[in-house]
């Protein structure tokens, strides 16, 4: 499953009869200062910022999403003791949660005086070298944009919203946003890959939730190094996925998550901060995720409940890119939580997330090095790789702990405690719990591209 977490909710976009997914249109160009997000998603319209309220999280927040979703938010307890101690929602205590006692420590006052050294060369590479030994694992800067910020000025976290926090800030300034915090920090850590090849089950929820929290505690870290330096620092108002990508963290794949190059999929994105601070912006990276993700599709098979569509790009606020139904994905969890908490099929599966070992980075550098048009003719040989050596479903044994994927769990059973059945001590195989596929999708899929081939035939 997907990760959802700031993601809008997103209107149903049929693909047009002319191929391209946004029908017959004059072509259009964005504006000189417009921010360049690369070759996964392409602008080719108006691009409207979106509301922080709006995304998934919020609206559960308010009863939108319905009973069992709200219930799975607000009034839910992780049956296992690391997941109560590693996210807010999951806790019976949430005192017993640090990443609640982070997100509660009071906001610093910026130090009046600056270091001698202000020319932005220097503090870019001095602040990345910061960043990365607090623990972060990928460091990108960009200049902050008013379509990479949410449209309604709110300050989003897991502990809840706070709105109006851009206005403030625009108010005690005199100056928009964007111009108050020129730059945005985009930060990012990896999940242990070991770790997270134990999807659908606790084990990954742990790589996932203790790397969000760590995250989350080198970002507010970062933040308060930049005050102690003299220069002004936010949070929580510009949106993760679109400054990443402006910052060349990576591109945004199928999954509807972004890819980087070292560590594929398997990365945590936050709040980016913004600041004053003077720096130089990256650029956006191109690694092959349009070409690769056009022709793999093996997180699109792969997901558990048909949130990855199989078809083309399609367009969606002046954006083309590959739609995810979010809606389908989040709401799988409220009925799965005894099993797991955060799915990550399409993170595990996808041919990017793979070890860093000098056949993972041989193939990258193939791709980049290939002339675009060509690619296609790099994809295939690399994804029957993939097929051959890892498999079109991740079902590997992960023992942790006391953890173990190959226990079957019972209805009450839970990590060799209650009911379960003990598998061969032999086994390479991990068990993670089956769910109803919807192989219709297929037939469906079948049946369009009938379709179209009988209307160009018919032109």
């Amino acid at each position: 499953m997907a990760t959802v977490q700031d993601r809008p909710e997103v209107e149903q976009v049929e693909p047009s009869s002319n191929g391209h997914g946004y029908g017959e249109q004059k072509e259009w160009k964005p504006g000189p200062d417009a921010p360049f997000l690369g070759r996964s998603v392409e602008q080719v319209g108006p691009w409207e910022p979106i509301k922080a309220s709006e995304n998934p999280h919020e609206k559960n927040k308010r009863g939108e999403l319905g009973k069992p979703l709200f219930n799975w938010y607000f009034n839910r307890t992780s049956k296992d003791p690391l997941g109560r101690i590693s996210f807010i929602q999951s806790a019976a205590d949430k005192k017993n949660v640090a990443f609640f006692a982070v997100g509660q420590a009071p906001k610093g006052k910026v130090n009046s005086e600056k270091p001698k050294v202000q020319d932005a060369k220097t503090l870019t590479k001095h602040i990345k070298r910061v960043a990365h030994y607090m623990g972060a694992d990928l460091v990108g800067i960009t200049a902050t944009h008013p379509s990479l910020l949410y449209s309604d000025g709110a300050e989003v976290d897991n502990l809840g919203s706070v709105p109006g926090l851009a206005q403030k800030n625009e108010a005690e300034a005199g100056l928009p946003t964007h111009e108050r915090y020129p730059n945005a920090i985009v930060i990012t850590v990896a999940w242990d890959y070991d770790k997270i090849q134990a999807h659908r089950h606790h084990i990954g929820d742990h790589a996932y939730h203790f790397s969000q929290a760590r995250l989350g505690a080198i970002y507010e870290n970062l933040v308060r190094y930049i005050k102690e330096m003299g220069y002004s620092a936010v949070r929580n108002l510009a949106q993760p996925m679109p400054t990443a990508l402006s910052a060349g963290l990576g591109e945004m794949g199928r999954n509807g998550i972004l890819i980087t190059e070292k560590y594929g999929a398997r990365i945590h994105l936050s709040s980016p901060i913004l600041t004053d601070m003077p720096l130089l912006s990256d650029k956006p990276i191109d690694i092959g995720v349009t070409d690769f993700c056009a022709r793999c599709k093996k997180c699109a098979t792969t997901c558990p409940t048909n949130s990855i569509t199989m078809e083309d790009k399609v367009v969606h606020n002046g954006i083309k890119k590959y739609k995810l139904n979010w809606e389908t994905c989040y709401r799988l969890r409220a009925y799965v939580m005894d099993f797991w908490e955060v799915c990550m099929s399409c993170v595990t599966i996808c041919p990017y997330t793979k070890p860093r070992r000098w056949w993972h980075d041989l193939a990258i550098q193939t791709l980049k090095r290939t002339p675009t048009s060509l690619r296609a003719g790099v994809v295939w040989p690399l994804k029957w790789i993939d097929d051959a050596f890892w498999g079109t479903v991740p079902k590997k044994r992960v023992k942790w702990l006391d953890y173990d994927t190959a226990v079957y769990h019972g209805k009450n059973g839970k990590n060799g405690n209650g009911t379960h059945e003990e598998p061969d001590p032999k086994s390479k195989i991990g068990y993670y719990h089956p769910l109803k596929e919807n192989t219709r999708r297929f037939e469906l899929l079948k049946e369009r591209e009938k379709t179209a081939t009988t209307r160009t035939k018919q032109d």
